[in-house]
């Protein structure tokens, strides 16, 4: 079995030069460096990651909460992306994942608190719903970055997209382009993302002078049979609307296969819009007309605030917001994409995808 001594034998450093090298500190000549590491891979050394902690006094694992409170879990298409993404940044930091289970075994009343220091994780991810304990980690100290929720603390950060500005100008391109009788179907309301693209759908809807009905507001949670029973509730009102605009893809590609089984036509009798644009918006028929999140960077991004609270013991609260693109296609008319400035609304022409 090859050791730290053969290593630093055969690359002719001393035990103490090999480790800082393994260990990537920055006061090692880069030529003597990448002569360790040469040695490392010629002799396929791998030091035991607890030899490691000692030395560094970091396990190099970060933590990823992921609560499954839809039955969706790892395959919605959005999540799924977006940690994928996370992994392979932290994994070019030298980070592995780990992702905590909802029954969080052995003890059945660890909070999220109790599993990181049973796991010992250097940092920990939050995806989905936020939970009570949140709170406890970012008093511990616990390096914490949320993906479209906030924690508030010393070393926490929090990346999410412009949501509440998307749905708001989404509403007013809408209407430029024709639009009034307007249904929305928000996503689960304990969540802030959701919360926040309902309050720019009424912040839209307010600027442009429009009606809200109540009857289409609807909950179409963030997938497939969410959608379709908000499909159902909204063809059940007495009027029907001319467009419905989707807090998530899942939902309205779910809500689309529900008014086509209803006979109506897409964008001709109802226009269908959603938000994320995962893959499946361009597989399904017609192609979905959807706000698109830079589900790259907000992975990219989470990673590279994480390695930076975990690297500053006193890093105050990063809050980054992305910016989100209309992606026109086939499920709506050719819109009227408004942007504003001071004086009113300018609007151009954009044809949908064919």
């Amino acid at each position: 079995m090859t050791t730290i001594r053969d290593v630093a034998k055969r690359a002719g450093v001393s035990i103490a030069a090999v480790s800082r090298a393994l260990n990537n500190y920055p006061d090692i000549n880069a030529d003597t460096k990448a002569r360790i590491l040469k040695v490392v891979e010629e002799l396929r050394y791998y030091p035991k990651a607890s030899a490691r902690q000692l030395v560094t006094q970091r396990t190099h694992t970060i933590g990823v909460f992921y609560p499954s409170f839809d039955g969706q879990g790892m395959r919605q298409p959005f999540i799924a992306h977006v940690l994928d993404v996370f992994k392979n940044t932290m994994g070019d930091y030298g980070y592995d994942i780990l992702l905590f289970s909802n029954t969080r075994a052995p003890f059945a009343n660890f909070d999220m608190l109790d599993m990181v220091r049973y796991r010992d994780v250097d940092g920990v991810l939050l995806l989905g719903r936020p939970d009570e304990s949140i709170h406890k980690l970012a008093e511990a100290n616990v390096p914490l970055v949320g993906v479209d929720h906030t924690a508030q603390g010393v070393r926490t950060a929090s990346v999410s997209s412009d949501n509440r500005r998307a749905m708001h100008d989404l509403v007013c391109t809408l209407h430029a382009s024709g639009y009034r009788d307007i249904a929305f179907a928000h996503g689960p309301l304990d969540m802030p993302v959701s919360v926040e693209r309902l309050q720019g759908f009424y912040s839209g809807m307010g600027r442009m002078g429009l009606t809200i009905h109540p009857e289409w507001i609807v909950n179409g949670t963030f997938h497939f049979e969410g959608g379709e029973r908000a499909a159902e509730r909204i063809l059940a009102a007495d009027k029907r609307p001319e467009i419905i605009v989707c807090a998530s893809d899942g939902s309205a590609i779910g809500l689309m296969q529900r008014l086509l089984r209803a006979g109506l036509t897409i964008p001709n009798d109802i226009g269908v819009t959603g938000f994320d644009d995962v893959e499946a918006c361009t597989y399904v028929y017609p192609q979905l007309t959807t706000i698109r999140q830079s589900k790259d960077q907000m992975g990219r991004t989470a990673a590279q605030v994480m390695v930076q609270l975990i690297d500053n013991k006193d890093a105050a609260p990063i809050h980054l917001t992305l910016p989100t693109e209309l992606v026109v296609r086939q499920s709506t008319r050719p819109l009227l994409i408004a942007h504003e400035n001071p004086t009113g609304l300018d609007t151009v022409l954009i044809n949908s995808a064919t």
